[in-house]
């Protein structure tokens, strides 16, 4: 499974980027209005400006390209980039928060993956612009408590969240990768009840992931969700933590300084292995970090993705990225070969 990687494609990507700091060049890649001369409001209509292929998970819809929720609220996987999570938090503004919610729904983006703590952003929207775009809600106990897991904790977020009205619920990532990690008495208990209880309120429940060990202590434990929400992606890329350095459950553990360890820059330690995984699984995947959180460029990204079994992708995007992912998306699902079946 060797990465597609090309120089000229990551620079030209890069390109974009850079040039997305200027309105003008913004707005002539969104065919939108510089800002000083904004057109008014108008109300959501999805796909008038395409649309894209989709899958199901349970009875919900999904395009295979999903909105990542991180890059909307301004939280950056920023490395040693100091700045780049001021400048997210200044840019994204309500207004443009809510015009990129449109902006999904416009180009056939019909889904966002996001924490619960992120749902009033969507549901402000909703209100406002009268969108449609569907929730794939992650649930977790409160930041800080995960060391000692309580069930009753979790089922109240649960409780909570559905209240909010998502449409798909998962378990987060970081918080089943605490769970297995610490293997303390109860743990997978809680993640078997938060599973049947999400059932038992009418929603298909998935379990998120960043270590494949999660996922084979599901099997382990015969713990069966309705979809895994987990990393995925190439090492092909500067930042990569080398293969011989790679601790187990270190994607949210403490960064180093030095450079051949771990420092908010590997998501997915073990490519080879989770498709692999996967591959024997019949229920669907949604990868996240496809893109290394920014190291990989889209076309690479979606390749090796969806050839290695991947169901749908989930990827943060500013606004000046959409039309380009878009497209990259389109021209990867075009005649693409894969072992493993559909299975969403």
């Amino acid at each position: 499974m060797k990465p597609s990687i090309n120089r000229r494609t990551f620079l030209a990507r890069g390109a974009v980027a850079s040039a997305g700091f200027y309105s003008m060049t913004v707005a002539d890649t969104l065919g939108a209005t510089p800002a000083k001369e904004q057109a008014p409001l108008s109300p959501v209509i999805p796909n008038h400006r395409g649309s894209l292929p989709v899958g199901k998970i349970g009875k919900t819809t999904l395009s295979r390209l999903i909105a990542g929720g991180n890059l909307l609220s301004g939280w950056c996987h920023q490395r040693d980039l100091l700045f780049v999570a001021k400048l997210a938090a200044a840019y994204l503004t309500e207004r443009k928060q809510f015009d990129t919610l449109q902006l999904f729904e416009e180009v056939g983006i019909n889904s966002i993956v996001i924490d619960l703590m992120q749902l009033d952003i969507l549901n402000r929207y909703k209100k406002e612009r009268g969108g449609k775009i569907r929730a794939v809600v992650s649930v977790r106990e409160d930041w800080g408590d995960w060391d000692n897991p309580s069930w009753k904790a979790l089922q109240t977020q649960i409780r909570q969240t559905i209240d909010k009205g998502p449409d798909l619920l998962y378990l987060h990532g970081g918080y089943s990768d605490r769970l297995v990690q610490r293997a303390k008495p109860g743990s997978m208990e809680i993640m078997a009840k938060a599973l049947a209880y999400m059932r038992e309120q009418g929603f298909s429940a998935g379990v998120g992931a960043h270590a494949l060990e999660v996922l084979r202590a599901c099997d382990k434990d015969a713990i069966k969700p309705d979809f895994f929400v987990k990393t995925f992606h190439h090492d092909g890329y500067w930042s990569a933590t080398p293969r011989d350095r790679r601790k187990p459950f270190c994607v949210d553990g403490p960064r180093s300084l030095d450079h051949n360890e771990f420092h908010d820059n590997i998501f997915c330690l073990d490519p080879e292995g989770t498709a692999e995984f996967m591959l024997e699984q019949t229920v669907p995947w949604i990868a996240f970090k496809v893109l290394a959180a920014g190291a990989i460029p889209p076309a690479s990204a979606f390749q090796y993705a969806f050839e290695n079994g991947v169901d749908f992708v989930a990827v943060g995007m500013f606004d000046f990225e959409v039309n380009d992912d878009v497209q990259a998306l389109r021209k990867t699902l075009d005649g693409l070969q894969r072992e493993r079946p559909w299975c969403g």
